[in-house]
C-alpha cells in the first residue's frame, strides 16, 4: 500500500525558514519559491503569482485531489490591504499507482499559479510585497509534511512588461482548458458506481480521468479498451454523495504534451477551473500575522523542554488522577519503612514510567520502519485492550476490598521479604507502567506538539523525546522516594488506612466503569454485555484466589480466566455500534455541532465562514471536561451564534483514519485538539491549546467580527 505512514498527513510543527524548505534527516526535499509574469504592479489590472515547488529527486508533492491518500499544497496570502487572491489554477498532474493505491501527484517540479487582482487605486510609486504561507506534503516511501513562507515584491508603475514568460506558457498549457472539449460524454450514475460513455475521440489517442469527488468517496477510475471508432468506458467506483462529483478529462496522441477540460457529471460542457470557489478577499498582513498559527518549531532542545513538562504536567490530567491517590496511599504505607527501601520502591515505579514510554517509543520507531503509523492513546481504541484494561483495573478493586491480596515481591529470604511481598519493587514497576498507561487517554499541555513532532523523527529523536517525557512524569515520585522525610507531611499510619484502601476500590470501580463506557462507544451493547459477564468470571477468580492457594486452586483461576476470555469475550467484541448517519449528537440549547469532513471544512473555508473544529473521543476526560465547562457554556454558544460559525465535531472515539490524518496534520498525534478557521477569507487556523479556558477562547472567536 501507499505508506500507511500517510497518516502523519498535512503540516505541523515544520522546521523551516522563510522561503526555505522543511529540513528532514539534514536534507531539502521541498524548495518553494514565488514568481509573477508581470515585471510591475498597475492598479486594477490583475496578473498571474506562481507558487513554485521543486522537490528532491524521488520525491512528489499532491494535487488538488490527493487520491487514496495524500494532501494538496495549500497557500495562505498575506497581501497588502485590497488585494484578492484567487483559488488555484492546477495543473495536470501524474496518476501513479504504488502497490495497488492511486494518488494524483507532480514530481520533480510544479508551478501553481493563481491570479492576483489589485485594488483600482494604488500609489503611483513605491514597491508591492507579496507574501505567502505554504503548507506541503512531500513523499517518497515516507511522507513529511512542511511548511514554508515566500515572498515576491513588484514596483507599483502606469505600466508592466511580461515576465518569466515561457515558464508560466509552460505550466498554463497543463491547466484545463475552457474551451468546449472535441468529445462527447454521456453519464451513468448506478448505486456504487458512476459510468462516462466517451465518444468522438480518434481511436489512437489515450484518455485519463482525475476525479473531483466532492463529498463522496471514489475509487481507482478505470478505463476500456477503445472500440473501433474510438469510443470507451470510463468507470469510476464511488460512495455517498455524489452530487458534487466532477473531474478533468486529459487526452494525449503519441508523446504530444497532454490536453485537458474540466468535465461536470450533471453537465457536459465546460466547468471553469478552479471556478468553485469565490476569490479569497486578502488579510492585511498585521491581521494575518495576529491569528495565523506558525508551525515553526523552537529547535530539539525546546521540543525536549516542552516534552519534560508536558510529562510533568501529566500527573495532573483527569486521565492520570483517579490512580495518583493509590501512589499516595502506597508511600503513606512506606512512610514508616527504612529510607533507602522507600527509594528503591520508587526507583522501581520510575523504572516502569521509563519502561513504558520505551517500549511506546520502540513500537513508533517499528512501525515508522515498516510503513506504519501509530497515534497517542491508539489502545483505547482497541476493543481487546479495553477490556483487558477494564479486567486489570476491576481486580486491583476487588484487591482493595479485601477479596484477595496481590502477591507481586522477590523471593529473597531477607528481613524485608515480607514487606516486599506487599509492595514489593515489581508491584511499583508494574504500578508505574499501569499508570502510564491510563495517562495516554489524552495529552497534556505541551505535549500535543512535542509528539506530534516525534512522531516523525529519526528512530534517536523518537527516543530521546520519549524519555524525556517519562523523566517529567517521574519527578515527582523519585523526589518523594529520595526525600522520605517530605512523608512527613502525609497522614501518618493507622487504623484509617483500612477504610482509605476500601475507598480506593470504590475509586478504582469508576475508573473501571468510565472505561466500560468508552468500550460501549467502541463496540456497543454486545462488548459492554460480554465484558461485564467476563468480570463476573473474573471476580469468582479472584474469589476462590483469596481463600485457596494450593495448585489446585491456581489451575482453577487460570482456567476461568482464560475460558471467560475466549468463550465469553472473543467475537463479542468486534461488532460496531449502531451510527448515527454522520451526524454529530447535540443538546438541545447547544452548539449545532456537525460531524467533521474535509469537505465540509473546505466548503466553509471557501464561503469565507469561521469555523471551529472540536477533536474528541468518548475515552478522553479532558475533552469531556473542556466540552462541559468551557464550549458548552452560554457566552461561548451565544459567541458561536452571534458570529454564525460552523461546529465541526471530529470523533476520534474509534480511530477514525480521515481524523488521524487530520491531527497530524497541525502536530497533534491525540485529542483533545482545537482548531479555529477565522474565516475573513483566511485559511490559517488558530491551534488552540489541549486545556481551555472560556476567556482563552472567547478571546480567540473574537478575531471574527459578526
Amino acid at each position: 500500500m501507499l505508506r500507511p505512514v500517510l497518516i502523519v498527513l498535512f503540516s505541523f510543527l515544520a522546521l523551516c525558514l522563510p522561503a526555505r524548505a522543511q529540513l528532514f534527516s539534514g536534507e531539502e526535499k521541498v524548495t518553494p519559491s514565488l514568481i509573477a509574469d508581470t515585471t510591475a504592479v498597475v492598479a486594477g489590472k490583475p496578473f498571474t503569482a506562481g507558487v513554485r515547488l521543486k522537490m528532491k529527486s524521488g520525491w512528489h508533492t499532491y494535487w488538488q485531489f490527493g487520491g487514496s491518500s495524500g494532501a494538496p499544497t495549500r497557500i495562505s496570502w498575506q497581501l497588502p490591504e485590497g488585494f484578492k487572491a484567487s483559488p488555484i489554477q492546477w495543473p495536470l498532474p501524474t496518476a501513479r499507482v504504488d502497490e495497488g493505491e492511486l494518488t494524483y501527484i507532480y514530481e520533480n517540479d510544479v508551478l501553481l499559479l493563481v491570479e492576483i487582482t489589485p485594488p483600482a487605486q494604488l500609489p503611483s510609486t513605491g514597491s508591492i510585497s507579496l507574501k505567502a504561507n505554504l503548507h506541503w506534503l512531500v513523499c517518497e516511501k515516507l511522507c513529511v509534511p512542511g511548511e514554508g513562507d515566500v515572498s515576491l515584491d513588484l514596483p507599483v508603475a502606469a505600466e508592466a512588461a511580461p515576465a518569466n514568460a515561457e515558464l508560466f506558457a509552460q505550466w498554463r498549457a497543463q491547466l484545463p482548458k475552457s474551451t468546449p472539449f472535441p468529445f462527447a460524454l454521456q453519464w451513468e450514475t448506478g448505486a456504487k458506481e458512476i459510468k462516462a460513455r466517451l465518444s468522438g475521440l480518434p481511436k489512437e489517442f489515450k484518455a485519463e480521468f482525475f476525479p473531483l469527488p466532492g463529498e463522496a468517496q471514489v475509487g481507482q477510475p478505470a478505463i476500456s479498451e477503445p472500440a473501433a471508432d474510438g469510443s470507451r468506458v470510463i468507470t469510476i467506483p464511488v460512495e455517498g454523495d455524489t452530487k458534487g462529483f466532477k473531474g478533468v478529462l486529459a487526452t494525449q496522441k503519441d508523446g504530444a504534451p497532454r490536453e485537458s477540460w474540466a468535465v461536470s457529471r450533471t453537465d457536459s460542457a465546460v466547468v471553469a477551473p478552479a471556478a468553485a470557489a469565490p476569490a479569497a478577499v486578502a488579510v492585511p498582513s498585521s491581521t494575518q500575522s495576529a491569528i495565523a498559527t506558525r508551525a515553526a518549531t523552537p529547535g530539539l532542545l525546546g521540543i525536549l523542554w516542552a516534552a519534560f513538562l508536558g510529562g510533568l504536567i501529566l500527573n495532573l490530567m483527569p486521565c492520570v488522577l483517579p490512580v495518583i491517590a493509590l501512589k499516595i496511599f502506597g508511600f503513606v504505607q512506606q512512610a514508616g519503612e527504612e529510607p533507602r527501601r522507600v527509594f528503591r520502591l520508587g526507583l522501581a515505579f520510575v523504572a516502569g514510567v521509563f519502561t513504558f514510554f520505551l517500549c511506546l517509543a520502540a513500537l513508533v520507531v517499528g512501525f515508522q520502519a515498516a510503513g506504519h503509523g501509530l497515534t497517542w492513546g491508539f489502545q483505547f481504541q482497541n476493543p481487546y485492550i479495553l477490556a483487558a484494561l477494564i479486567g486489570v483495573v476491576f481486580v486491583f478493586a476487588l484487591s482493595m476490598f479485601g477479596v484477595f491480596e496481590i502477591i507481586l515481591g522477590s523471593d529473597t529470604a531477607t528481613a524485608l521479604d515480607s514487606l516486599s511481598r506487599k509492595d514489593g519493587y515489581s508491584g511499583a514497576f508494574a504500578h508505574g507502567m499501569f499508570t502510564t498507561l491510563l495517562g495516554t487517554s489524552c495529552t497534556a499541555p505541551f505535549l500535543g506538539g512535542v509528539l506530534g513532532y516525534a512522531f516523525v523523527q529519526p528512530a534517536h529523536v523518537v527516543i530521546l523525546i520519549f524519555a524525556v517525557v517519562a523523566a517529567g512524569m517521574s519527578l515527582p515520585y523519585f523526589l518523594l522516594t529520595w526525600q522520605p522525610a517530605w512523608m512527613r507531611f502525609l497522614p501518618k499510619p493507622g487504623a484509617w488506612m483500612e477504610r482509605m484502601k476500601q475507598f480506593m476500590g470504590f475509586v478504582l470501580l469508576g475508573v473501571a466503569l468510565w472505561l466500560l463506557s468508552v468500550l460501549g462507544a467502541t463496540g456497543g451493547t454486545n462488548a459492554i454485555v460480554a465484558t461485564t459477564a467476563f468480570l463476573l468470571v473474573l471476580g469468582v477468580a479472584c474469589w476462590i484466589y483469596g481463600f485457596a492457594r494450593g495448585i489446585v486452586a491456581k489451575i482453577i483461576v487460570l482456567a476461568l480466566v482464560i475460558a471467560g476470555w475466549f468463550f465469553i469475550l472473543k467475537g463479542q467484541l468486534d461488532s460496531k455500534p449502531v451510527q448515527n448517519n454522520g451526524q454529530a449528537q447535540n443538546v438541545e440549547g447547544g452548539i449545532p455541532w456537525q460531524s467533521f469532513s474535509d469537505e465540509k471544512l473546505m466548503a466553509a473555508v471557501q464561503r469565507g465562514e469561521p469555523v471551529f473544529i472540536d477533536f474528541t473521543a468518548d475515552w478522553c476526560l479532558n475533552c469531556k471536561y473542556n466540552e462541559r465547562v468551557v464550549i458548552e457554556t452560554e457566552p461561548v454558544r451565544a459567541a458561536f451564534k452571534e458570529k454564525k460559525i460552523v461546529a465541526l465535531k471530529a470523533d476520534w472515539t474509534n480511530g477514525d483514519k480521515k481524523i488521524t490524518e487530520m491531527l497530524k496534520r497541525f502536530g497533534r498525534v491525540g485529542v483533545p485538539a482545537y482548531l479555529y478557521y477565522p474565516g475573513n477569507g483566511s485559511e490559517s487556523p488558530v491551534v488552540l491549546p489541549e486545556i481551555l479556558t472560556q476567556t482563552s477562547l472567547l478571546h480567540t472567536l473574537s478575531q471574527t467580527k459578526p
